[in-house]
């Protein structure tokens, strides 16, 4: 079966609607033709499509997003775990301390986890790394077996 013959009607369609800023998929689905036919019209129409820095600004905007995401994340982990140590020092026995403790340690590798995600996608904050630092001094290193574990 062959392809529909392109008509002046689609070249119409596309004209008008890549003026109003449509992109190709939206064109293409508009009109009930290909994302390739409508870049055919457009080439032979002397239109582009210039979504590639919407694109890119949405991407951004995007990332800009994950990493304060990220950041808020990487500090609700780190109240969570100081709260928990908090929690230890006042708990009613042994088991519960031991709990505690566990909690503000697994919020801690948490932590340094996201901290760490963050400084490889050039969005961590600068005090990330002293913060990583103290966890480490307090409950070992994130992922460490602590002794007797």
């Amino acid at each position: 079966m062959a392809p529909e013959p392109i008509t002046e009607r689609d070249h119409e369609q596309v004209r008008r609607l890549h003026a109003e800023g449509k992109s190709r998929n939206a064109i293409a689905r508009a009109i009930g033709r290909s994302a390739a036919t409508v870049s055919k019209i457009a080439r032979e129409e002397g239109l582009a499509f210039s979504g590639g820095a919407r694109v890119a600004a949405a991407t951004e905007a995007r990332r800009a997003d994950a990493a304060a995401q990220r950041e808020q994340l990487a500090d609700e982990a780190l109240d969570g775990a100081l709260g928990q140590v908090a929690r230890t020092a006042g708990a009613e026995s042994a088991r519960d301390a031991r709990d505690h403790a566990t909690a503000a340690r697994a919020l801690t590798e948490v932590h340094a986890r996201v901290a760490e995600l963050a400084r490889h996608s050039g969005t961590g904050s600068k005090g990330a790394a002293m913060l990583d630092r103290l966890a480490d001094a307090l409950y070992g290193p994130a992922g460490g077996d602590a002794e007797g574990e």
